[in-house]
């Protein structure tokens, strides 16, 4: 699947209905793990870990808990086998306790890691973000007796 953009919902403190974020990015990358470590660079394969979108400075101006859609700059390859890292880098915030997203989902496994910016290790948690994933499926389109013939059944 191309990965052509990314949504999760936003958080902000109390009623604030626009955040400026500094320094903004957002990475993905591969892994074949499925438990994440406190060392970032341990939970992805290597080679794998590509920057689809980066702003120096980003303002997100809707309601808490709104949609919010991050178009890619570059679309990413999820081969649909390996696991998918979704990491979200900003440097700084107008307030203090900006957050662009909002925790959604307790898994019970450790699967999400959150640390200071530039930092090589963060604290593991359970709790993950709700995603939504926009993209191609690359599929072909066949009839049945199509699939059949390719598969040598009769």
């Amino acid at each position: 699947m191309d990965i052509s953009a990314i949504s999760c919902q936003r958080y902000s403190p109390g009623e604030t209905v626009e955040g400026t974020f500094y320094d903004f990015s957002i990475y993905l990358a591969l892994s074949d793990q499925d438990v994440v470590g406190s060392t970032f660079t341990e939970n992805y394969i290597a080679g794998t870990r590509i920057c689809v979108f980066s702003r120096d400075t980003m303002t997100i101006s809707n309601s808490p808990y709104d949609w919010v859609q991050f178009d890619l700059d570059t679309p990413f390859w999820f081969n649909g086998v390996d696991n998918l890292i979704v990491e979200f880098l900003w440097s700084s915030a107008e307030t203090e306790d900006s957050c662009m997203y909002t925790w959604h989902w307790n898994t019970g496994t450790v699967r999400s890691i959150n640390g200071e910016y530039g930092s090589p290790t963060g604290s593991m948690s359970s709790l993950v973000i709700m995603f939504r994933f926009e993209g191609d499926m690359q599929l072909d389109s066949s009839t049945f007796g199509g699939i059949k013939a390719m598969l040598g059944s009769t």
